[in-house]
């Protein structure tokens, strides 16, 4: 007991130091409650009905994934976990192999507690806390779960009938946050009343948290100890989405605990380079399907596939992106966003150029975000359109302005932008011209509803010399930018009253008076002709034809493509530019359409200004492998129902 005493005053002031115990949004609320949160451990194939039910009860749950299993026999798979995060639900990490870690040399807890949140990151997943195996750990393995970039981490024990003196309920925000308590894992013994009772003991007692974990669900428990059968978790469902006039509300871990992901930390890190790491993506050492140094886009819905292919424009692999349904996210391919390891290093006020070998039947664009002195990563910005090609083809972007005085690391990549496929390879980067000048809408951030008349902020940012400037906006109706305001002062803002052209896609322009091409344009937002009330829809114009979608919208999330969506939080990005400081401040939930560069790296005129209706990007506000291995867990395989 006195070590795991110790073990929670260390963890909890490491938390503190490394500032990644701040709370949620919602857990700072004040007033007393009861919250429940539905785990379930270890990814086992029989949790794939758990979604249906999850959806008729209208509730969220966390999966704590054993990743060096998804894929295998009685496990999930990645499009499984694809669906879950779709749905609204956590993926959160369970360990690689699900070992026992106080057991474990320093060594091998941070290959099993690194390499796993590692992967999960790499398929697009964002795991902020760490389930232990066995309940197995001490001050040692918190520390390394803090130190691998996991936020909190959760046991199965301290609550209830763990021990004669333990509490009905965990606090909020909890004693520990890389030792939060629960009560004991469900097993077959458990019927509706026990689970229930947990609930109304902690409900009794004036509130708190309480993590109900399960493992199996199966209609026969006789053969697992650590199971719950359909009905009775059905049930438990139904009755937990009745108890809110009670007080008592069901929310994920990252619900209660807040906090963004933090980057990517490899188990043996390595020195930062300025240079891609695998450009050509030839490597994939831990066969997870996704080359190494380099990740997914955001899983937040969609039908999206990924894998290595034998096409390749050089050595033996490229890798494949597709998305088959327009409904859906989007496919994207990136630089991991990592510690340094994979991440290039770059120096701040150094233009950058990026480069990729393509085949495609949709339209794609080149994307970056960049990582600040605070350690987190921003999406920054997004290339132009690249046109769908039958035969390999080269394509550049000239990152348009000069990396922010707070850059540290660099991310660039790919993402498609329409229903599709594409074929990418051999990657470059290489340093490139700053320009003089460059104007970045920072508000709308794009998937606002704006009602006619409304009176809306515009605000941009200024690098360079900008006196005057030209707004205007535009939408899926009209063929050029509609004139707001010309000729005004640049002051960095300006009220716009929303006009009478009800619109699902609706864009904002600022640009220099002097030269057009310095222009920053705004992510699309809808024009309401009224403001809506719960069940009635929107009036809003019919959509365009199919023949006229040319491309996709953003995946949310700290992806990228669209220059950026939709985490919570505002970064700021600093520019030392001659003569003085501009403060660049950039929205995190930021998407930016942009026009493609002209000769001497400044921008053309939007595409819109000059084509006809049926060329207007449409843009909607949707956000965008596998193992082989052992059986799942349980009693018959020495797993102890965690």
């Amino acid at each position: 007991m006195r070590a795991r005493l110790n073990a929670r005053a260390g963890t909890c002031l490491l938390a503190m130091v490394l500032g990644v115990w701040g709370g949620g949004a919602w857990a700072g609320t004040p007033g007393a409650r009861t919250v429940v949160t539905l785990a379930f451990d270890d990814g086992l194939e029989e949790q794939r009905q758990v979604l249906d039910m999850l959806s008729a009860s209208g509730l969220k749950a966390t999966f704590f994934i054993i990743s060096g299993r998804v894929g295998q026999s009685s496990y999930m798979n990645l499009d499984d976990l694809r669906r879950l995060a779709a749905a609204g639900h956590d993926i959160e990490g369970h360990t690689l192999q699900h070992a026992e870690l106080a057991t474990l040399t320093p060594e091998n807890q941070r290959l099993e507690i690194c390499e796993d949140r590692l992967r999960l990151l790499s398929w697009g997943f964002s795991p902020t806390t760490l389930a232990f195996p066995f309940g197995s750990n001490d001050a040692v393995v918190n520390q390394t779960a803090a130190a691998c970039g996991y936020n909190s981490a959760r046991d199965v024990r301290g609550l209830m009938d763990t021990c004669g003196s333990c509490p009905a309920a965990e606090t909020i925000p909890p004693l520990d946050p890389y030792e939060i308590r629960t009560p004991a894992t469900v097993t077959r013994d458990d019927g509706l009343e026990q689970l229930q009772a947990w609930v109304t003991t902690t409900e009794a007692a004036g509130g708190g948290w309480v993590v109900v974990i399960f493992h199996f669900v199966e209609p026969d428990c006789t053969r697992r100890t650590y199971c719950v059968t359909p009905d009775v978790l059905r049930a438990f469902m139904g009755w937990l989405s009745q108890r809110a006039p009670m007080g008592t509300e069901v929310r994920t871990m990252q619900d209660v605990l807040g906090g963004a992901a933090q980057p990517a930390v490899h188990p043996v890190p390595q020195a930062p380079t300025d240079a891609l790491k695998n450009p050509s993506l030839e490597d994939d050492a831990n066969g997870d399907g996704v080359p190494d140094c380099w990740q997914l886009g955001p899983a937040h819905g969609g039908v999206v596939r990924a894998e290595r292919s034998a096409e390749a424009h050089s050595g033996a692999w490229s890798y494949r992106l597709e998305r088959v349904d327009a409904s859906g996210g989007v496919a994207s391919l990136q630089v991991l966003r990592d510690d340094g390891t994979c991440a290039p290093a770059v120096t701040p006020g150094r233009g950058s150029r990026v480069s990729v070998w393509y085949r495609a039947s949709t339209p794609l664009h080149l994307e970056a975000a960049v990582k600040g002195a605070d350690g987190t990563w921003k999406v920054w910005d997004r290339g132009p359109s690249l046109p769908p090609t039958e035969v390999w083809t080269e394509a550049s972007w000239e990152l348009p302005i000069a990396l922010p005085a707070d850059a540290f690391g660099l991310s660039v990549g790919v993402a498609l932008e329409g229903v599709g496929w594409a074929l990418v390879d051999d990657f470059g980067l290489a340093d490139a011209a700053v320009p003089a000048a460059s104007l970045v809408l920072d508000a709308p951030t794009g998937g606002e509803d704006f009602v006619v008349g409304e009176e809306v902020e515009v605000r941009w940012s200024t690098l360079g010399d900008v006196r005057t400037l030209d707004v205007a906006y535009l939408t899926e109706a009209s063929a050029t930018w509609v004139p707001v305001a010309t000729s005004v002062e640049n002051t960095g803002r300006l009220i716009w009253r929303v006009p009478d052209v009800p619109s699902r896609e609706a864009l904002l322009r600022v640009a220099s008076t002097a030269d057009e091409t310095v222009s920053g344009v705004s992510a699309p937002f809808r024009i309401l002709a009224e403001a809506t009330q719960p069940g009635i829809a929107e009036p809003l114009p019919e959509e365009p034809p199919a023949e006229e979608v040319l491309d996709d919208g953003q995946m949310e999330g700290a992806s990228g493509g669209c220059g950026g969506c939709g985490g919570a939080g505002t970064g700021q990005l600093f520019l030392a530019v001659a003569g003085g400081l501009f403060a660049l401040s950039r929205s995190r939930a930021r998407r930016r359409l942009e026009a493609p560069p002209t000769r001497g790296g400044h921008r053309a005129p939007h595409p819109c200004s000059s084509l006809g209706p049926g060329c207007c990007p449409h843009r909607p506000r949707h956000s965008a492998r596998w193992q082989q291995g052992a059986p799942p867990g349980g009693e018959e395989d020495g797993q102890s129902g965690d």
